[in-house]
């Protein structure tokens, strides 16, 4: 496996995505958003994301103290990595500089109530693998926050990148590197 070096983070708007399947997944959210401040997770079908369900996780939003349970991790998710992180909860995941990452991500999207979409990039000597993601906020009965959808994609040939990282290595100034564009 190859040991990961260094994770870089970096903000983007939803239009500056190059994943097609991630557009069409912010676009189904603003379209169910509509002049609402959220829009229910109960109007999300399978059906409706079937382009890009091996790529969803569902994220439960926990309240006093605020923590996020994986509800569901998409199959391609797994296989790309994150295998038996379902039903955990984020302060379980390892290695400690992917949790701290994934905590700055669904906190900021749950105190904004907003889309959160980023570029990952994860670098190993030569190698670089890149992903993105989109974060989506959904409501279950009201006006907070309750349940987060969010998808990754990543370019093709990385699939088998993602397979082989090791993220035991990563240091904690990972989440540090944090970048707005």
């Amino acid at each position: 496996m190859k040991a990961l070096a260094h994770i870089g983070v970096d903000r983007l708007s939803c239009d500056e995505l190059e994943s097609e399947r991630l557009r069409r997944f912010h676009l189904i959210w603003l379209e169910l958003k509509g002049a609402r401040e959220l829009p229910l997770r109960v109007e999300v079908s399978p059906e409706r994301l079937g382009f890009l369900l091996g790529h969803v996780t569902i994220v439960d939003v926990l309240r006093e103290p605020i923590n996020f349970r994986y509800r569901l991790i998409g199959t391609k998710i797994e296989e790309a990595g994150r295998h038996g992180d379902q039903g955990k909860t984020v302060d379980q995941i390892e290695p400690v500089a992917y949790r701290k990452m994934a905590t700055a991500a669904y906190r900021e999207v749950v105190k904004g109530q907003e889309p959160l979409c980023q570029r990952i990039n994860y670098q190993h000597h030569q190698n670089e693998v890149t992903l993105e993601r989109v974060i989506l906020p959904f409501t279950v009965a009201g006006s907070d926050v309750e349940v987060l959808l969010e998808a990754s994609d990543w370019q093709p040939g990385t699939y088998q990148d993602l397979r082989n990282l090791d993220y035991s290595d990563a240091t904690d100034s990972a989440s540090a590197t944090y970048r707005s564009q």
